[in-house]
């Protein structure tokens, strides 16, 4: 049927339905009465029994802080296009937009974790502007360059894991205008939970993944401490490697990145439950050239990276996120999956 939306997944169920006449003198049916069988097809639940998680073979029995997820990094930052200042006037795409595919073609690509800034917005107006949680990308200089409304990207996500079972997608909100704050706290967990219709929020931080599909409690949401979050939203607590705004005209080595998880104050708090994440991306000249340095052959050392840091931590990295997904000729994803497949075997 037209009008059956073609993104969920459909199952075949049966309704019998009989329309019987009546005499108008007798309460005995009429020998003719018509039975009709129709076969309909009905929005099918995601949930069920876990086979693979994101693709990958023998990952059910893992923990969450024992995957790996391919991210982006700014993921709302372009994924909509250019971005404006709340002037209206266009943001210069060189050092603001981190993105060039939509949200959707992300999750193609095989991204499953997603970085999103966010600002708030009091009233829409004209067709670009939303009322409510926005993207954004913020600039201690410039300021905060506006793209669309959370919710639509949240959609996005959501209806993509409605046709995709075996999904599961984590999502950071931390960075933020501080003069935004309040409206974000008192608006976040409301938003989040109304854009999922197919699939829920998980508020355990640290699941078994085959838990997690079964339930189809597949989304896993990390915010910022100042939004104060409420379950399901979990307060976000990660082991990082960012550098910070360097020019470089080469990515990390495997030292570099070592070297940046052992100084991180979360990793020397000792909680094995926080997501080490890994930012392959440097930052300080147009974000366009600077994702070059770190795509194509330069993902395959995060496969050194993530033995040394299992035989050091004696676990995973978990959050890898870059800018411009899909740029090079090695999809991120597939080396993730690799990654994985040697947890797995690991773990």
């Amino acid at each position: 049927s037209s009008g059956i939306n073609a993104e969920w997944p459909l199952r075949p169920g049966i309704v019998i339905l009989i329309d019987s006449t009546f005499s108008q003198h007798s309460m005995a049916p009429l020998s003719s009465w018509v039975a009709m069988v129709t076969v309909l097809l009905l929005p099918e639940a995601v949930s069920g029994t876990c086979k693979t998680v994101n693709g990958v073979h023998g990952a059910c029995k893992l923990r969450l802080n024992y995957f790996t997820l391919a991210g982006t990094h700014n993921s709302g930052a372009g994924a909509y296009g250019l971005l404006y200042w709340y002037s209206g006037a266009v943001a210069p795409s060189c050092n603001i937009r981190n993105q060039d595919k939509s949200i959707t073609q992300q999750l193609e690509l095989g991204i499953r974790y997603f970085d999103f800034d966010l600002s708030y917005l009091s009233s829409s107006s004209g067709s670009w502007w939303e009322k409510g949680l926005v993207l954004v990308h913020c600039n201690g200089v410039v300021g905060c360059a506006y793209s669309r409304s959370l919710k639509r990207a949240l959609r996005e996500i959501d209806n993509f894991m409605a046709r995709t079972p075996d999904a599961v997608v984590a999502i950071r909100f931390k960075d933020h205008p501080s003069s935004a704050r309040a409206d974000i706290r008192n608006h976040l967990k409301d938003e989040v939970l109304s854009s999922f219709t197919h699939v829920q929020v998980n508020p355990d931080p640290n699941p078994y993944l085959k838990d997690a599909i079964n339930s189809n409690k597949r989304v896993f949401v990390y915010a910022n401490g100042g939004f104060a979050p409420r379950s399901p939203i979990n307060e976000l607590r990660q082991v990082e490697t960012y550098f910070g705004s360097s020019a470089s005209d080469t990515c990390y080595t495997v030292n570099d990145i070592l070297s940046a998880l052992q100084k991180d104050k979360y990793n020397r708090a000792g909680n094995s439950y926080y997501p080490v994440q890994v930012d392959w991306y440097t930052t300080g000249l147009c974000l366009w050239d600077e994702a070059g340095y770190c795509d194509g052959k330069m993902f395959h050392r995060l496969v050194d990276i993530n033995k040394m840091v299992v035989q050091k931590y004696h676990r995973p990295i978990n959050l890898v996120p870059i800018d411009y997904a899909g740029r090079g000729p090695v999809k991120l994803s597939d080396v993730v999956k690799e990654i994985n497949e040697y947890n797995v075997k690991m773990f």
